[in-house]
């Protein structure tokens, strides 16, 4: 087991099933719970945020070798330190290629037996079958830097103004970068909770509409929600947008009869 925990605490609300859900936030590519911790803050309810191996407070690890051992590892965790039970009380959400992952973990999850969790929430991201697999296979660290200025999330920009911390962060987006670019796709196991799926109205992947947005209803026998917001990538990070994000959030997410 790793010294630092994948999981982290981003609030300091306590969990209790009287006060709705818990959320379980994973970072876009590149990201690290730094960046979420913005946006934990204005949730009002327990939110946990997750480390990926090589990022932030796991630097010292080695990167993950693929997104479906990254899910493994991150699902094990879920079930050793939240638990099956208090796992279905708890919302994922996925940032971009944090989306992925979100959506394999809650698919480990619910492999093993468990309920699976409350609900996904997917931002940025197209639905698994639109993308194109090795689409940014052969990319270099000039290519990233460069998604990464038209992609980066607001609440990271601070940091690309650095030359050391900038090149720290571009190191790490070509990781994950080719890290998505080698998933193949999840398993078509559709979950059952409600998913919710947000896009930027300036969002350039998504420059062909919204279908990409639309295709994530596959996913779920349940309630699907899909949402334009305003801005671009991941736009919703953006301080002051908080409040709005976590309505969106709870009115897709809540049980129908709440």
């Amino acid at each position: 087991m790793a010294t630092n925990t994948a999981l982290n605490r981003l609030s300091i609300v306590d969990i209790n099933p009287g006060r709705g859900p818990g959320y379980l936030c994973f970072p876009p590519a590149g990201g690290t719970v730094l960046g979420l911790r913005g946006l934990a803050r204005t949730a009002g309810s327990a939110v946990r945020g997750v480390e990926y191996p090589g990022h932030g407070t796991r630097i010292t690890e080695p990167p993950a070798e693929s997104l479906a051992v990254l899910a493994e590892e991150i699902a094990l965790h879920c079930l050793d330190r939240i638990g099956a039970e208090d796992f279905s009380r708890t919302v994922v959400i996925g940032f971009s290629m944090g989306a992925f992952v979100a959506l394999e973990v809650a698919q480990r999850v619910l492999g093993r037996g468990g309920p699976g969790p409350a609900g996904l929430v997917v931002v940025g991201a197209c639905a698994p079958q639109r993308r194109v697999p090795g689409k940014y296979a052969k990319a270099d660290a000039a290519e990233a830097g460069r998604l990464l200025d038209l992609h980066c999330p607001p609440s990271s920009a601070g940091y690309l103004d650095c030359p050391e911390l900038r090149e720290y962060a571009v190191d790490l987006f070509l990781g994950d970068l080719r890290l998505t670019s080698a998933y193949p796709g999840p398993a078509n196991t559709p979950l059952s909770c409600p998913i919710v799926a947000i896009r930027g109205e300036d969002d350039l992947d998504f420059a062909a509409g919204d279908e990409e947005i639309r295709a994530w209803r596959a996913w779920t026998t349940g309630r699907f929600t899909g949402c334009v917001v305003p801005g671009g990538h991941l736009a919703v990070l953006t301080p002051g947008k908080e409040a709005a994000f976590w309505d969106r959030v709870r009115l897709g997410t809540e049980p129908c009869d709440a």
